[in-house]
């Protein structure tokens, strides 16, 4: 029961969330629906459609540049020609609100002969009453005044929340030749300017049916579709405006259905009585629709137009579209262009015409509660990767199935919401419950441990630090012996830098700078120990030798790398850091210090690890460690450099470089460290001039090399005074 309530949790922060960030941004439309899109591809348009494109050659053939107004001449002759080839529809998406006496009769009459010739009537929708248009058309020059300026006498601008529109439609002549005529409005909307839906009524219009419905009624007609269904007396907009109004003016009640039970009827219901607009299923990106040029078939070039419904309007098909009447889809891109407003008039005609739109089959917010308590209950009931795992294979399923519902039929089911928010969240809500119970679960332990069996209380897994043993506990359980390796750490010049630099910024650049250090330590199971000023001490226990040693190896040759990127990243100062390893037992106890408690790893073996590190700028290098640190490891490349006697200690330590991983190492290299060694033992066995010629003779072949020079240095000096008594093994007086 409390892992369904966690899942019904986490569902219902994920909706909410979810939602609320896609009613603010709209994702789901701008990133799911335009990717669900883009994944189908294109897909084939009805044979029906054909677009008649007042394109860049028929402006050339026809001799009319790029004013619309030019165009009027040619109409007629285009009608006349489509009416020989016997096509259904003529669907002009043009505007012809100012007229030309020269033109218009014979147009008229070619629309009158035809009888199947229907226009357009522009929409326009103003806002502040003398500031600002809106509308998909500029309609005409004449036209573009605001309504209290044009149609009355006020002159006073109107509110800032007041929108109105209105119709502009044809001349009377053309208007009572055409067979009927529409608005086809799409809002141009700058901060959203991708079309993704049509209108099929605009009720602010007195409920006034768009292009794309009338132009599918009239074909339903001329198809015989409509026959004992529909037998209007009066144009298909009046009885489409009075259906629509019958709709609305029942909508508490089931609207009346047209005669008969067909698919077609209730279809016709559909769109007449529900939304007033519909997604779009756009079939690709521009020219996706069969285009054919005006100039072709003007002049009767294309033959195959019989029984097709034909939509007249103005697009590109080379060049870049213009400003005007050219929107964008969800395919749109920098190659394909926007897409002419004529076609996306003739892709919701052919949408119509297939039933098909993009809808949800429910109501999102139920396929997102869904969604929510699946992913919940796969990561409430399996925990850690295999919840995550388990939820990204349902996750991968579900976008699978929207992927196959989209392309298959247009049923949308949302992909963003649920990806890119739901699914995060889940698993960060999911690892917080976890954490929570992980915490709530160490404390039972440690309690019932310190109830129990007080004296294994240091010996609970846990980080040293992580759990304070209860007041009153015996003196044990305050430190525990161990033996591992030790990594200590030193910044060569920190004191010139933290001279140069305000606190503030020292601890700035020191908290990114252990950042990097402590990410090379714990991606190793190293513990941090202790960090002073310029300093760590890291540790590794509790694993088998050659593990503590491999690990503290790759730790310290990461660390090296990860410094360097830091550095070379850093715009304040450098920060070159020494690195020194040795091991061998500690103690890891708390220190308590007035009201304080502090955790610390004691021994001689922090001592000796951070002489070594010492030893770095001596020799000239960055990471050394004692021999004993190394033993085994055949994957890791080091080099003797030789016995020292460590400030504050007699007996002597050999010490190595760690160089690499032995499979990042160079050949060369081999060689390099072949020479030194021949070289360092002539010098160990006091064969002063012997290892000088040896060591002038690497720095010659190979270049410069930090040991190299620091033992040819001491060789020099050597032949000229020898050490007495000389056992090999170097003294050194400072750290």
């Amino acid at each position: 029961m409390r892992h369904f309530l966690r899942a019904i949790t986490i569902a219902l922060i994920t909706l909410l969330s979810g939602s609320g960030i896609d009613y603010l941004t709209g994702l789901e439309a701008s990133l799911g629906l335009d990717s669900l899109f883009r994944i189908r591809g294109q897909r084939m348009p009805p044979d029906e459609v054909v677009v008649v494109a007042m394109d860049e050659t028929s402006e050339a053939v026809l001799g009319v540049g790029q004013d619309l107004t030019r165009w009027r001449g040619f109409h007629s002759r285009l009608i006349q020609e489509l009416q020989c080839q016997g096509a259904a529809l003529i669907v002009f998406d043009l505007q012809f609100i100012v007229p030309h006496p020269d033109h218009d009769p014979d147009f008229a009459a070619a629309m009158q002969a035809a009888g199947n010739v229907l226009v357009t009537e522009c929409v326009q929708e103003l806002r502040r009453g003398d500031e600002d248009f809106y509308g998909r058309e500029e309609c005409s020059e004449s036209n573009k005044k605001p309504f209290v300026q044009k149609d009355g006498t006020q002159r006073q601008p109107l509110s800032e929340r007041l929108v109105a529109m209105r119709t502009i439609g044809s001349t009377p002549l053309l208007t009572k030749s055409a067979l009927d005529h529409a608005p086809f409005y799409l809002a141009n909307d700058a901060e959203e300017p991708i079309i993704r839906e049509g209108w099929t009524f605009l009720d602010g219009l007195a409920e006034t049916p768009t292009l794309p419905v009338l132009t599918w009624m009239y074909y339903l007609q001329r198809t015989g579709a409509l026959q004992g269904m529909i037998h209007p007396e009066y144009p298909f907009s009046v009885w489409l405006t009075e259906r629509r109004r019958q709709c609305l003016s029942a909508a508490n009640e089931s609207p009346m259905s047209l005669p008969g039970k067909s698919a077609l009827a209730h279809l016709i219901d559909e769109v007449i009585c529900l939304e007033d607009r519909r997604y779009l299923d756009f079939y690709g990106p521009a020219q996706t629709l069969r285009m054919e040029s005006y100039s072709d078939v003007y002049e009767g070039k294309v033959t195959d137009l019989s029984g097709k419904v034909v939509f007249v309007g103005k697009a590109n098909r080379k060049f870049s579209p213009g400003h005007i009447d050219y929107f964008q889809t969800p395919f749109s891109d920098t190659q394909s262009g926007k897409v002419a407003g004529v076609e996306i008039m003739a892709t919701q005609f052919a949408n119509l015409l297939e039933d098909r739109s993009i809808a949800s089959p429910m109501p999102p917010g139920l396929l997102l509660m869904t969604f929510g308590l699946v992913v919940g209950l796969l990561l409430i009931r399996l925990a850690g990767l295999f919840g995550i795992a388990a939820s990204l294979l349902a996750a991968g399923a579900y976008a699978g199935l929207a992927v196959w519902c989209f392309s298959r039929s247009g049923v949308w089911l949302p992909v963003a919401v649920p990806l890119l928010i739901q699914l995060p969240l889940a698993w960060f809500i999911s690892s917080l419950w976890a954490r929570r119970d992980l915490l709530n679960e160490r404390k039972r332990i440690l309690a019932f441990v310190s109830r129990v069996f007080p004296k294994w209380l240091p010996f609970v897994a846990e980080s040293p630090g992580q759990w304070r043993p209860e007041q009153g506990a015996a003196e044990s359980t305050s430190r525990r012996d161990v033996g591992g390796v030790c990594l200590a750490t030193d910044i060569e010049g920190y004191t010139t830098v933290a001279a140069n630099h305000t606190a503030h910024e020292m601890w700035k650049l020191l908290n990114t700078y252990y950042q990097v250090l402590g990410r090379t330590v714990s991606s190793h199971e190293g513990i941090i120990q202790d960090v002073a000023g310029d300093s760590m001490i890291a540790v590794w226990i509790d694993l088998p030798a050659a593990d503590l040693r491999l690990a503290a190896c790759l730790a310290a040759l990461e660390m090296k790398l990860a410094v360097e990127q830091f550095n070379a990243t850093s715009s304040t100062c450098q920060l070159p850091t020494r690195i020194g390893l040795h091991e061998g037992d500690m103690t890891l106890g708390r220190l308590d210090a007035g009201e304080g408690s502090h955790f610390r790893a004691i021994g001689d073996t922090v001592n000796i690890a951070s002489r070594i590190q010492g030893v770095n700028k001596f020799l000239g290098t960055h990471i050394l460690a004692s021999a004993a640190s190394v033993a085994g490891l055949g994957n890791i490349i080091y080099r003797p450099v030789g016995g020292f006697r460590l400030v504050g200690r007699h007996e002597p330590i050999e010490l190595v470089e760690i160089v690499g991983k032995a499979t990042e190492t160079d050949v060369a290299d081999y060689a390099k460290y072949e020479q030194f060694a021949s070289g360092l033992s002539a010098f160990r066995q006091g064969l002063w001039q012997d290892a000088v010629v040896s060591f002038q003779a690497l720095l010659d072949s190979h270049g410069q090399d930090g040991p190299t020079n620091f033992y040819l240095n001491l060789a020099l000096i050597y032949r000229e005074d020898p050490p007495q008594p000389w056992d090999g093994v170097i003294t050194l007086s400072a750290k």
